[in-house]
């Protein structure tokens, strides 16, 4: 025995016709399956020896920049000033004003993750070093001129948590030279102040659900096998250089175990429990190390069974900027989706889907939340969702789904807040892993395949929830070999890379590089030739994500999971290509922008293959997917079942197809886009469709646009002027539907959940503002 012990008896043990707390069953005869997760029943059924030894650590690598040695090779951004280097420094000097450097565009920083700002520098002159992050401002005074030091700036940034970027001011003289040597970034510490446990933690970019335990430690429970019973829990370290061995006990009988040298990865393991079915057995989990105290982690500890089991496996596959007038699943002439048209011939397509926004970390806010874009208030890159949205992961996990996401888009992840209820949350760098440029050049659905292959071939035997978000068809438009050919000429690709990297503009902002004919025209290049070319290569990385989902769906026949899986493709808004004048997107309400691809399939659940042509929504497929379960939706949704639209049954939309967009937080009077500089909202039915814009006239465009949906899906022809009735009757209810989502905001609350009052939900409700089953 290693270490002192403290022995905390957390409950009473659970046996047959004892008092006290009882844990669910693993299996309720006739009912859906319910696996038992022992960290959600920890403290409660637990039995805990743990060593007392309140300890903490860094479960993280500090996040460094040094060595600048070129324009080319340093990701920080000049704001103001000039910029060069010498010996390894970043030198940065004022230029009328005092330099400000910006923090790379490409890096998604989660300050709550970390506890300082670290600079080391050299000034020449100057008074103060100031640093910027969101509201939060911090500034030091300058060292003597000439003299190294390391400036360090405590951020104390626990909430509001997010993604946001640093801006840095060395010196606030405007002449002044400052030298940088390194910029690092110090992560917090994380404390585990009980002898045991629960915290989410991450590894390289992979959360998990986890109890921690000081070792030497035994945490116990008392647990009815099933048949076919089978264990799956991750092992873990808290802290490098301090190993831990993990043992499992049934009684006296060692069943598994293993030491775990690493801390920086998560390792997986697999008991077999079989032998003891029907049995109602001790199980503890024990730890040992030579290091009194040592933290170890056991994640997302699961007893499940081999058997199958009465409940469908869910997977919603989000393709990211997928026009779906680009599909050949919804008539495009290029066979860019032969695979998802097969799926579509067998499942139910919904031929008139739309976002909620035209951007991927509002939209997918809105799928994962089913409350609209503009409720759920998120405008900038760093916005969370609020606290009082409940989302889609936490209800099925609730209803004993093992629930985990892999994204290929940090804005689908922590960063918006989206890893609320996933047992497994895989950042965007787990899948990059996977990537080789030669092979995936800008696509990563190959890659994604890698990483989602590995969690179900270790998972198959737990009713999943799985979302996997790709990013394939995205600026700046890089199909692999194989795919690239299909619909563009290769030998043209040099040249569309060397005009693509001279239309970007930093400074502008949208989905991608943002231009016009005009810019083209500006740069000397040929405008048809390079949008056709943007199009070419765009159709060809369509037809590449499309091979990477049959490979994935062939993947899930192969596991033996196919039949039992409940399959959801959608995508979170489309791509412009100078139907309006722009390219990319985020930056209007169009059909090219708005209208998403939306299929789902599994010949059990939904056995009549249909098209479906009445207005739907994504905030329609939480709610939807919830009813086709028989899993109770929370009280505040604000999509509508389509269950039994699926199965050709009545449909009556309560609340408006709505989509709506912000006015850009940087937006400025001389600004490219002009649409950026207002609120944007899209009121549609069958038949027509209003755009109405909150500061048209300081934009200088058009306050609004109707469109008659039975002739012009395509959003050309504006009849405002010659259908005055219907503009106006549509204009109101925008009006009263703006004035009804900022009650719902209020109750939603920017952070805690807010209880709401059930009178207020079923007026919300009866207003058509809240959604839900029919």
């Amino acid at each position: 025995m290693v270490g002192s012990l403290r022995r905390t008896a957390i409950a009473v043990l659970l046996v047959a016709g004892g008092a006290g707390h009882r844990a669910p069953p693993v299996h309720a005869a006739g009912g859906p399956f319910q696996a038992y997760r022992f960290d959600d029943q920890f403290p409660a059924s637990a039995t805990v020896s743990a060593a007392n030894a309140p300890s903490s650590a860094r479960l993280g690598e500090p996040l460094v920049w040094r060595d600048f040695k070129s324009q080319a090779e340093t990701t920080w951004r000049l704001l103001r000033g000039r910029m060069g280097f010498r010996q390894g420094d970043l030198i940065v000097k004022g230029e009328g004003s005092s330099p400000v450097l910006l923090s790379p565009k490409e890096a998604d920083i989660d300050w709550g993750q970390y506890e300082a700002l670290r600079i080391r520098m050299l000034a020449e002159g100057g008074q103060e070093i100031k640093i910027k992050i969101g509201d939060l401002e911090l500034k030091q005074p300058l060292a003597p001129p000439r003299e190294y030091q390391v400036y360090r700036f405590e951020l104390n940034m626990e909430a509001p948590r997010g993604s946001r970027p640093v801006a840095i001011m060395p010196t606030d003289s405007l002449t002044d030279l400052v030298a940088i040597s390194f910029i690092e970034l110090v992560p917090r510490k994380t404390d585990f102040q009980q002898p045991a446990g629960r915290r989410n933690l991450g590894k390289q970019d992979e959360y998990r659900n986890t109890l921690y335990v000081h070792s030497l430690s035994s945490v116990a429970f008392e647990v009815l096998v099933p048949a076919g019973g089978r264990l799956h829990v991750g092992l873990g370290l808290a802290e490098k250089d301090k190993p831990v061995t993990f043992r499992i006990r049934a009684g006296a009988s060692v069943l598994f175990s293993r030491t775990v040298n690493s801390a920086d990865l998560w390792e997986d393991a697999a008991v077999d429990l079989s032998s003891f079915a029907g049995r109602r057995i001790k199980l503890a989990f024990e730890t040992q190390s030579a290091h009194p105290g040592a933290v170890g982690l056991w994640a997302n500890p699961l007893l499940t069974t081999r058997l199958e089991k009465n409940r469908f496996n869910v997977l919603i596959y989000m393709i990211d900027t997928l026009r779906a007038d680009h599909t050949s699943l919804y008539g495009y002439a290029r066979d860019t989706t032969p695979f998802l048209k097969k799926l579509g011939d067998r499942g139910v397509v919904f031929d008139d889907c739309h976002a909620q926004a035209t951007w991927t970390k509002a939209s997918t806010a809105s799928l994962f939340t089913s409350v609209y874009s503009f409720t759920h208030g998120i405008i900038n890159d760093y916005d969370l969702i609020p606290r009082g949205a409940a989302t889609l992961a936490e209800q099925l996990r609730a209803a004993g789904y093992v629930t985990a996401s892999m994204v290929a888009n940090p804005f689908a992840g922590k960063t918006t807040g989206l890893q609320r209820g996933f047992d497994y949350m895989m950042e965007f760098p787990v899948v990059h892993r996977f990537r080789t440029e030669a092979a995936d050049r800008g696509t990563d659905s190959a890659a994604l395949n890698q990483a989602l292959a590995g969690w179900l071939e270790k998972h198959r035997d737990e009713p999943f929830f799985l979302y996997a978000h790709a990013t394939d068809p995205h600026a700046p438009y890089r199909p692999p070999a194989g795919f690239e050919e299909k619909f563009a000429n290769p030998a043209e690709t040099a040249e569309f890379d060397r005009d693509y990297a001279r239309l970007r503009d930093k400074r502008q902002y949208g989905g991608g590089t943002v231009v016009s004919r005009a810019n083209c025209a500006q740069s000397g290049i040929d405008a048809g030739r390079f949008i056709q070319r943007a199009i070419d290569r765009y159709d060809g990385e369509i037809l590449h994500n499309d091979r990477s989902l049959e490979l994935l769906v062939d993947k899930l026949r192969q596991l033996g999971v196919l039949d039992n899986t409940l399959i959801v493709v959608v995508s979170d808004h489309g791509e412009e290509f100078w139907e309006h004048g722009w390219t990319a997107h985020g930056h209007s309400l169009y059909q090219e922008l708005t209208h998403t691809l939306f299929l789902m399939w599994n010949p059990k659940l939904l056995p009549s293959p249909r098209r479906v042509t009445e207005p739907v929504q994504l905030i329609d497929v939480m709610p939807t997917v919830l009813d086709l379960l028989e899993v109770k939706a929370p009280a505040l949704v604000q999509g509508q079942s389509l269950a039994a639209l699926a199965r050709g049954g009545p449909f009556r939309r309560r609340g408006p197809v709505m989509t709506s967009r912000f006015a850009h937080p940087g937006a400025r009077p001389s600004g490219f886009v002009p649409e950026n500089r207002t609120g944007t909202f899209a009121l549609l039915d069958a038949n027509w469709k209003l755009i109405y814009r909150d500061k048209a006239k300081e934009a200088g465009i058009e306050e609004v646009e109707l469109y008659d949906r039975r002739t012009d899906r395509r959003d050309s022809k504006n009849l405002a002027a010659s259908q005055p009735a219907v503009a106006t009757r549509m204009r109101g209810e925008i009006g009263r539907w703006i004035e009804a989502q900022r009650k719902v905001s209020q109750l939603l609350g920017p952070s805690g959940k807010t209880s709401l009052d059930p009178k207020t939900v079923e007026q919300l409700r009866s207003l058509g503002y809240l959604g839900g089953k029919q």
